[in-house]
């Protein structure tokens, strides 16, 4: 697990036990617990387990079990990775924006999507210990609205009103730390261990990192207890609105 010397490496180790077939392969390409939220409308499995691995033995099992037949069904043969490009960085967690496209055997594209990947270094070396998905790739997907509504949220943060900033987040919100995953599962525990939080948002500091028509990854900033973090919130359209689904800090 998160066994590699640098944050790229994770990355490219990601594709490269996916398109070999391997579930080990690929779950070493993670830090533990791994997490993957998607863009994507919730699906039948309760969200509080969806998507959240506890560690690689747990991974490789859940990869095993997918299996590779219903991509090859499609005429699936690789998926081919983006070239990363870094957007906050630390010693110790890194935000890579990315992605990747699946192809036939004739190099015709299948399905792409865009994703942010949060690598982080623990003992071992560097994994992914998160992924973004926003899962609804267009490139010229409208992303003034989802920008909009992370303003908003910033506004609604540092006017103090916490009931309403609850209101405008996608439950389960998953926070990602470095060798940590937190879920919040309502408003209501939102709002017991949240907003007394000195976390102010810094205006203007907003701006998209990669965009689909139902999932937007926005870059922002934030001070707490006076010093500034960059982070990555994955906005999500839920209805006619956008929600905070993730967020992540360096």
């Amino acid at each position: 697990m998160g066994a590699h010397p640098t944050p790229t490496a994770a990355y490219w180790a990601f594709f490269e036990g996916f398109n070999a077939k391997d579930p080990d392969h690929w779950a070493g390409a993670m830090s533990y617990p791994h997490v993957r939220v998607s863009a994507a409308p919730p699906s039948p499995t309760p969200r509080t387990t969806a998507g959240l691995y506890s560690d690689q033995q747990a991974y490789a099992r859940w990869a095993a079990e997918l299996g590779w037949e219903r991509f090859e069904a499609t005429g699936w043969v690789r998926t081919q990775g983006l070239t990363p490009r870094v957007i906050h960085a630390s010693e110790t967690k890194v935000h890579l924006a990315g992605g990747w496209t699946r192809y036939r055997a004739d190099g015709s594209a299948i399905l792409s999507n865009r994703v942010l990947y949060v690598m982080t270094r623990t003992d071992e070396g560097w994994g992914i210990q998160a992924r973004f998905g926003v899962d609804s790739f267009n490139a010229d997907a409208p992303s003034e609205a989802a920008v909009a509504a992370a303003e908003q949220l910033g506004e609604l943060r540092n006017a103090g009103d916490f009931e309403a900033f609850a209101q405008r987040l996608r439950y389960p919100l998953t926070i990602v730390g470095i060798g940590e995953v937190h879920r919040i599962e309502s408003a209501e525990q939102f709002l017991a261990v949240s907003a007394s939080q000195p976390i102010e948002a810094v205006p203007g500091s907003v701006s998209v990192v990669n965009a689909g028509t139902s999932g937007v990854n926005v870059a922002a900033r934030r001070r707490v207890n006076g010093v500034e973090r960059d982070e990555i919130l994955l906005m999500v359209q839920h209805g006619d609105e956008w929600h905070l689904a993730a967020v992540s800090a360096v």
